[in-house]
This record gives structure tokens, C-alpha cells and sequence, in this order.
């Protein structure tokens, strides 16, 4: 980043402070599914995808002994593509993503336990027309930590939500990933200034372990 923009940023005050960890935290996964993660698939395969799905396969182990809830978000469409709103017109290949197809399969790495809730969207924001909000509120969430793919899509308009519904947010740095080195190293920058805070998962697992309850 140009050391002008980071003057400017620091000067209009962003990114003056950390949110933290609360004491309720869950874990968000988004759409790390075959469509994005397999090299197979029109959509997916990139490297740093790959070491994202990885990277959390690990977090996950970790987050599950503390009892953390978890919750895996996919997109998937109908047949018919009568939901897929505009997204014919931008990114025409998640027609490909039809519900019963294997691209709309969560990555095997990362596959959810039987208590896991698997959250389907149709648009970038897992909290847009699903019941993650409710999930969330109904078990008394403070912190949601998310992982997943795209950063500079799903993953920031997530984040984006969830910073305005007042969830401490922390992207886990390492366990997010996208198809292109500069929109995923842009988004983590103006999510670290405007949204919320970026660890990395060994960080992570160190402050649940040290100070999360597992409610």
C-alpha cells in the first residue's frame, strides 16, 4: 500500500483500534465448497484458496474441542436459475452451482459434523435472506469469527453485515482466500480499517483456548 494512502487512512482515523474477541464467539465458514475449491471447477483451484481451506481445516479441529458452534455457509441454484438474480449477467459461470450437483458439496477438509448448520445463499452476504442472524442471536453470539472464500466477495460483504448488526467481527487471516493475490490483500486492508480486526488462526486458537468459555 502506498505510504500516501496509509497517511491518509491514519489521519482520518481508521483502524485506530481493535474490536477483540468476545466472550461467545462462533465460527463462520463461507462457500469453501468444490466450486471454489476444486482446481475441476471454472470457479476455483487457486493456490491461496487451497492454503485458506487448509489452514482452517486445522483452526476447525481446534474450534470443535472448545465446543465453539460452527456454522458452513454454500451457494447453490435451482435448475432453472430463477434465483440467481442478477448474477447471470456478472459471474455466469455459478450457474454451474445447481443444489444437487457435487460443485455445491462442501471441501471434504472441511465437511461439516452432524450438529454443524449449513446455511444455502443465493447472494454474497451469508446473512442475506438466511436465518444466520437468528443462529447467531438465539445462542447469544457475541463474536463471530469467519474463514472462507471469496475475500474480496462473500467474505467482505459478510463481514460487512456483520459489522453493522454489532458482532465483533475477526477474519481469520490466514484462513480466507480468494482467486487474486491484489482484490484479497485490498479487501484485508479496508476490512482492518473499517470492520473489524485480522488474526491469524495460530493467534486465534491461543485467545479461545486462554479466555473463550465454549458457550
Amino acid at each position: 500500500m502506498e505510504e500516501r494512502t496509509l497517511s491518509t487512512y491514519k489521519a482520518a482515523g481508521y483502524g485506530s483500534g481493535e474490536i477483540g474477541i468476545g466472550g461467545s464467539p462462533a465460527l463462520l465458514i463461507i462457500d469453501f465448497q468444490k466450486a471454489f475449491t476444486s482446481s475441476e471447477s471454472p470457479l476455483g483451484g487457486s493456490e491461496a484458496i487451497t492454503e485458506a481451506v487448509d489452514n482452517t481445516k486445522l483452526l476447525l479441529g481446534k474450534v470443535r474441542n472448545l465446543n465453539i458452534p460452527v456454522i458452513h455457509t454454500k451457494v447453490a441454484y435451482r435448475d432453472d436459475k430463477q434465483d440467481m438474480g442478477l448474477w447471470i449477467n456478472k459471474v455466469n459461470n455459478l450457474s454451474l452451482i445447481k443444489t444437487n450437483s457435487k460443485w455445491a458439496e462442501l471441501d471434504d477438509r472441511v465437511r461439516n459434523e452432524e450438529s454443524e448448520i449449513v446455511l444455502t445463499k443465493k447472494m454474497p452476504s451469508a446473512f442475506f435472506n438466511t436465518d444466520l442472524i437468528s443462529l447467531l442471536t438465539s445462542k447469544n453470539i457475541d463474536t463471530l469469527l469467519v474463514c472462507g472464500c471469496t475475500t474480496s466477495g462473500c467474505v467482505r460483504a459478510t463481514v460487512v453485515d456483520s459489522f453493522s448488526y454489532g458482532f465483533r467481527t475477526i477474519v481469520v487471516e490466514d484462513c480466507v482466500g480468494d482467486q487474486g493475490t491484489e482484490p484479497h490483500h485490498a479487501n484485508l486492508f479496508d476490512i482492518k480499517n473499517r470492520y473489524g480486526d485480522l488474526i491469524p488462526s495460530e493467534v486465534v486458537i491461543e485467545r479461545l483456548e486462554v479466555g473463550c468459555d465454549g458457550k
